[in-house]
């Protein structure tokens, strides 16, 4: 959960039961429509409002559970298809993908996830985090596949992450930093932008964020 205009609340409930999300109705009037992508249940695709680079999305869960390790054979089986499509769709507008999760155990171990909403971060280009989080985590493990990863960190609080065409891998990670995925793949990727989801919120004009969320949309939705 995460402090929004002074009240608490998850923005990712918020914006499943109302149509929005707080922080896109902060950015824009109700003409500009929301965030999302395209739904399948039980997930919805959406434009991350903290943009680490235009294009970049979330997969989110219909219910508020900590991470996507936590579902069922058939939840994974439909999250391993709509990833696939959105990567597909990526791909064609933007080239090869980056993909991250802060897999929370909980909200007291929450693998430095700040919304224990379980959510799939994927972001353009292609981005190696490895000797970055086997620096700080040596017991990172390497998977053949996403539905690996998940397989075998559920249960866990985790890190996990992977490019387009490669291997996935994950760590235990009990004690993390909050953000600590969102930094590394905005610092390896030479990116301007802000990785603080807060920060970048707050100065979104002078990060133009309006302008590309609105970008992305028009071009993933075509």
């Amino acid at each position: 959960m995460v402090i929004f205009n002074g009240t608490l609340e998850c923005p990712f409930c918020v914006l499943l039961a109302e149509g929005r999300s707080p922080v896109w109705d902060h950015f824009f009037h109700a003409e500009n429509g929301n965030e999302v992508i395209f739904r399948s249940e039980p997930f919805s695709v959406v434009l991350d409002t903290a943009p680490l680079a235009e294009g970049h999305v979330l997969i989110i869960t219909d219910r508020h559970m900590p991470s996507l390790a936590g579902l069922s054979k058939a939840e994974r089986d439909e999250l391993q298809v709509v990833k696939r499509e959105t990567e597909s769709k990526l791909r064609d507008v933007y080239g090869p993908i980056t993909y991250f999760e802060h897999g929370a155990e909980s909200f007291a171990r929450h693998a430095g996830a700040c919304i224990d909403h379980a959510h799939l971060h994927l972001v353009p280009g292609d981005i190696d985090i490895f000797p970055h989080v086997a620096h700080d985590y040596p017991n990172v493990e390497s998977f053949t596949s996403y539905e690996g990863a998940l397989e075998s960190l559920a249960g866990r609080a985790y890190l996990m992450f992977g490019r387009d065409k490669g291997p996935a891998y994950g760590v235990h990670a009990p004690a993390c930093v909050t953000q600590y995925l969102r930094r590394l793949v905005s610092q390896a990727a030479g990116s301007k932008a802000v990785w603080n989801w807060r920060d970048c919120v707050r100065w979104a004009d002078a990060l133009s964020v309006r302008d590309q969320l609105l970008k992305a949309k028009n071009k993933l939705r075509s």
